[in-house]
């Protein structure tokens, strides 16, 4: 049997390698960040230890194995936490919800194995992990390269996204995802992207108001362009 310190350590170091993976995640803004990565591995670690060394008033036999009893909550409650998650056009949300499902179900397993101080150290653990991460996201956000969103609405047939993406790029600057969606004649895109903060505005600014086919675009809150739908092209 583990002893009360050695649990809350592989709990805590369950936490941070997992944090630390989701660093990488949100250093690149993928959807599932810190938090989740964290809670992900609090979660696993939890289960783990639930399944090996909880229901210890059990007897154990081929045919009785309480470590089963983790195994099937742990690939059972992921379709709850699916029902959690939301996609809605390019972005998705509730993944760290469903991470928080999931690892409340290992603290209730472990709860029922008895394993006391490893579901209060874990409970302690995931509170921290939401709160004080969710509190520190501003630091964190200090060293991750910003991004920006570039919207862009301009009449269909003109073969304008590939002029745009070439000025993005001479621009040194990078396209981490694009959304278009096509309406009749229009064309709507919304590009995320990263660029040096210095002069890009007003450079695609330039570029956009070079195609006469462009109607509007905006850079985060700034407006670039706001063209009469009279003054784009036939």
């Amino acid at each position: 049997m583990l002893s009360d310190w050695e649990m809350i350590t592989r709990l805590a170091l369950a936490a941070t390698v997992g944090a630390a993976v989701g660093c990488e995640r949100e250093a690149r803004q993928r959807t599932a960040g810190i938090r989740t990565h964290a809670l992900v591995a609090v979660g696993a670690a939890l289960f783990t230890i639930a399944g090996a060394y909880g229901f210890g008033d059990v007897t154990r036999s081929a045919n009785v194995d309480p470590a089963r009893i983790a195994a099937q909550v742990a690939s059972g409650i992921g379709f709850i936490g699916a029902g959690a998650i939301i996609r809605t056009g390019g972005s998705v949300r509730g993944i760290t919800t469903a991470a928080t499902v999931w690892t409340s179900a290992a603290l209730g397993v472990a709860a029922a194995a008895g394993a006391y101080v490893a579901t209060l150290s874990a409970a302690v653990i995931v509170l921290g992990t939401l709160i004080l991460l969710r509190a520190g996201r501003p630091l964190i956000e200090r060293f991750i390269e910003p991004t920006s969103q570039l919207e862009v609405e301009y009449e269909r047939g003109h073969g304008t996204l590939g002029p745009l993406i070439r000025a993005i790029e001479e621009l040194h600057g990078k396209v981490e995802g694009l959304q278009v969606v096509d309406d009749d004649d229009t064309r709507r895109l919304n590009v995320r992207l990263r660029i040096p903060s210095t002069g890009c505005g007003d450079a695609l600014a330039r570029v956009l108001r070079s195609r006469p086919e462009v109607r509007r675009a905006r850079l985060d809150d700034a407006t670039l362009l706001d063209r009469p739908a009279s003054s784009s092209a036939a």
